[in-house]
């Protein structure tokens, strides 16, 4: 939909996906028909609806972009989306704990650094 506006483009961002990144907005800066292009694919293999649930999907965001050591803030982002589509705290670390191995313990760490700002469990000292 590169007839959209930049404004139209990234609220229709968040509302299907739940957020918005630093990446969304300059994006749609600089290149509305790429995003839209890029939108329909985001829609076809994340947001859209097809065998597997929301929370599936957001716990396996989670477990990923914690193994690729994605910025903190984009983890976070996903951890709240799983929350909100009904998986708990704990089903979300789990994700994250059963990829240990293949992720790496520093993946592993990042993760739970955004887990526990998202979550606020574990800031205690």
């Amino acid at each position: 939909m590169a007839s959209e506006s930049k404004d139209e483009m990234l609220k229709r961002v968040f509302e299907s996906r739940g957020y918005s990144l630093e990446m969304h907005r300059i994006m749609a800066e600089v290149d509305m028909d790429w995003v839209a292009s890029y939108n329909q694919f985001i829609e076809a293999t994340y947001t859209g609806q097809r065998l597997l649930d929301r929370k599936t999907k957001e716990l396996l965001q989670v477990a990923v972009e914690a193994a690729l050591k994605a910025d903190i803030d984009q983890i976070q982002a996903h951890i709240r989306v799983a929350i909100v589509e009904g998986a708990s705290p704990m089903e979300v670390l789990e994700a994250m704990q059963c990829v240990i191995m293949p992720m790496g313990a520093l993946a592993y760490r990042r993760g739970l650094q955004a887990w526990s700002a998202e979550t606020g469990i574990g800031l205690e000292e």
